[in-house]
């Protein structure tokens, strides 16, 4: 019951992550500016708020009703808020899906589930999606994703590295690098096997 998890205001503590915030902004501004977006897994709205600002229009979809009040409770000129499971919610009628850190959440079958949820009913439109990749053999392991964006026929435009993976101890060093002015810029060239978290921009199959 993730309403438990939202007892208290932003349980993942996602309003701290200003850094995330601006280099999601520097991937995903051209794929958003003057989209209509449907932002999964939305939450209490932050990223609605302080990521999305220039997409004409955003739905953002979370499972818990006390979010989704959260959300709403911001009064943002551009978006409004349904609590909904995304994986029954109808993905038709947005240029963009975004599903940034919580497809990551799925078991394997729900995210094969969801991937061709979106080739159905998102056919020939943008996919943004984001998550962990440090966990390469059961989630978010970047040859497991791109094998399975290829089968269901995704066309993968690229992919931005968001984050980085702070172990060992050394990897610190790197992490509050980049944190400096135009040090995100170093992001992209990282192996990665120091990397975090990774957004990957697709385009869904065009029907048949």
């Amino acid at each position: 019951d993730f309403n438990l998890y939202y007892a208290a205001p932003d349980p993942w503590h996602i309003s701290h992550a200003r850094f995330r915030d601006k280099v999601l902004r520097r991937c995903m501004r051209s794929f958003i500016r003057g989209k209509s977006v449907l932002e999964l897994g939305c939450g209490e709205g932050h990223l609605t708020q302080t990521v999305f600002r220039k997409a004409r229009s955003v739905v953002g979809i979370d499972i818990s009703d006390v979010a989704i009040a959260r959300a709403r409770s911001l009064n943002l000129p551009n978006a409004g808020f349904e609590s909904a499971d995304f994986l029954q919610a109808s993905f038709e009628g947005y240029d963009v899906i975004a599903a940034i850190e919580c497809v990551n959440y799925l078991s394997l079958p729900e995210r094969g589930a969801f991937l061709e949820k979106v080739a159905r009913e998102h056919a020939g439109k943008m996919l943004l999606l984001s998550g962990p990749i440090v966990d390469y053999t059961r989630h978010f392991g970047h040859r497991r994703l791109m094998h399975e964006f290829k089968t269901l026929g995704f066309t993968s435009l690229g992919f931005y590295n968001l984050s980085v993976y702070w172990h060992p101890p050394s990897s610190k060093i790197i992490a509050s690098l980049i944190k400096l002015p135009l040090g995100h810029i170093l992001l992209d060239w990282l192996p990665e096997s120091m990397i975090y978290q990774r957004l990957y921009a697709l385009r869904a199959p065009k029907r048949a």
